[in-house]
């Protein structure tokens, strides 16, 4: 489950990683009931905000429906071509 939860960021970027750089300093997770099964699907999204952070927002199921959600701070930064 921590390591879909610590995916969101890798699978929703908004920008091009060949331009930009991403670090995400944390990652909070919430469940709201013990997973079921061994599948876990990871539904995400990237919020970016201006002055370089954002925000990864990923909702965590599994084959009965949403168990819980993975959010990652994130840095942005763009990269120096050359």
């Amino acid at each position: 489950m921590l390591i879909a939860a610590d995916s969101g960021n890798g699978v929703s970027s908004a920008l091009d990683y060949r331009r930009f750089i991403f670090v995400n300093p944390e990652l909070t997770v919430h469940l709201h009931r013990p997973a079921e099964g061994e599948w876990v699907c990871l539904q995400a999204e990237t919020i970016v905000a201006r002055r370089g952070v954002g925000l990864a927002v990923s909702t965590l199921h599994d084959l009965r429906g949403p168990i819980g959600y993975g959010l990652q701070s994130l840095l942005l930064g763009q990269r120096k071509s050359g």
